[in-house]
């Protein structure tokens, strides 16, 4: 009789990738704290076992997928050497430093595979409380809040619960909040200079992970139901061809449009773009690291790419997506709005900031238009409008 499949054999590739990385190896070639190797370990399985329970239907791929992309962008990240070929960016970390990195990149999204409101930390505001909004809403802003409270409560009666007041670790769940923060912001702007360098790295990788290897968006689209927040996402997963690394301190985005659209999606793919040149906010930071001459190049520089993403045919027979209006406005709303360079929902200090990363304008007029100028719509009269407006 033939033995069952293994129910873990995700975990147990997921965790050799990870172990055979060159970022693990460094980190454990002198590690700190002693029992690192196990600590990791134990929080690959901790994150395989929430993957599986209780990761929510609506949302992308959070778990050891997403986190095997991670450190693999971070080993193949390389920028220029006076050598004959370009220097990986991590062979100039200490085993502590990758340790720390290797920590926060697991850390750092494990809050989106739980939803328990007591892992908020202290009195929550009231617009954090579960009660207000969807739970997928809920979970995805307030992941990071709850990551340190969550990885306490699950390894309470480990012998590695005191492992993770060592201060290589809590600096690692720093790291693993700031890649919520821009770098001007706390936690980021707490971090020391070398310790900023490392949350960059997470912070672009996390960002530029960004593309249609991320999740089976076919599938996705026909035999999921999300909000119209999560559909919009995974539909983003769809316009970016190919997976996006950087080589030589150079970020290479292919970018492609959903079939049957034109013009009106002008805006969506500026976005885009602005979305990938963001990970130049942090060049600055990379600096202990030499990474700081990082850019970004595009198929299409502007306007519209000519290439069709053929996971994302009938995107108009998703509900509240039947018009290429509608289906613009739900992909502009899924950006950051400092991305769209927003002067409605961002303050001038901040888009000041921005101007290191030569962001594109967006035109906003459609989003604006079916948003509203001043008393705020419901959802549904969202879609209606984004359904039945007009250029």
């Amino acid at each position: 009789m033939r033995d069952l499949p293994d129910p873990h054999l995700s975990l147990h590739d997921a965790s050799d990738y990870i172990f055979g990385s060159q970022l693990v190896r460094i980190a454990l070639a002198d590690p700190h704290p002693r029992n690192l190797a196990v600590l990791i370990r134990d929080v690959i399985v901790l994150i395989h076992r929430l993957t599986v329970s209780c990761q929510l239907a609506e949302f992308t791929e959070h778990g050891l997928p997403h986190l095997c992309s991670l450190i693999d962008r971070i080993d193949r990240w390389t920028i220029p050497s006076t050598g004959a070929s370009p220097s990986s960016i991590v062979s100039g970390m200490t085993a502590g430093e990758a340790g720390q990195l290797v920590l926060a990149v697991l850390f750092h999204d494990i809050g989106m595979l739980s939803q328990r409101p007591d892992d908020m930390p202290g009195a929550a505001p009231v617009w954090e409380s579960r009660g207000t909004r969807d739970l997928a809403t809920w979970v995805r802003e307030t992941h990071v809040r709850r990551m340190k409270q969550l990885l306490r409560r699950s390894f309470t009666g480990s012998p590695l619960a005191p492992t993770l007041e060592d201060n290589a670790v809590v600096s690692a769940m720093t790291i693993a909040e700031s890649h919520s923060s821009w770098p001007w912001e706390p936690p980021f702007s707490t971090l020391q200079p070398r310790e900023a360098g490392l949350a960059a790295m997470l912070a672009i990788s996390d960002l530029l992970d960004e593309d249609s290897n991320r999740c089976d968006i076919a599938t996705l689209i026909n035999h999921r139901w999300g909000t119209d927040m999560n559909r919009a996402h995974w539909i983003r997963h769809g316009l970016t061809q190919g997976r996006v690394l950087i080589v030589e301190d150079t970020i290479n985005v292919k970018i492609v449009a959903p079939p049957g659209t034109g013009g009106q999606l002008t805006p969506v793919f500026a976005g885009l773009r602005n979305h990938f040149r963001l990970a130049l906010l942090y060049r600055e930071a990379l600096n202990p690291f030499s990474g700081a001459g990082l850019n970004a190049e595009f198929n299409t520089p502007n306007g519209c790419p000519v290439a069709m993403a053929q996971d994302l045919v009938g995107w108009n027979r998703i509900p509240g997506f039947g018009s290429e209006s509608a289906l613009a406005y739900h992909l502009l709303s899924s950006f950051m709005p400092i991305g769209l360079l927003d002067p409605k929902r961002v303050d001038p200090a901040t888009l000041a900031r921005t101007a290191c990363a030569n962001l594109e304008q967006v035109d906003l007029a459609l989003f604006h238009k079916i948003h509203g100028e001043s008393e705020p719509r419901s959802a549904d009269e969202h879609v209606f409008r984004a359904l039945d407006v007009t250029s």
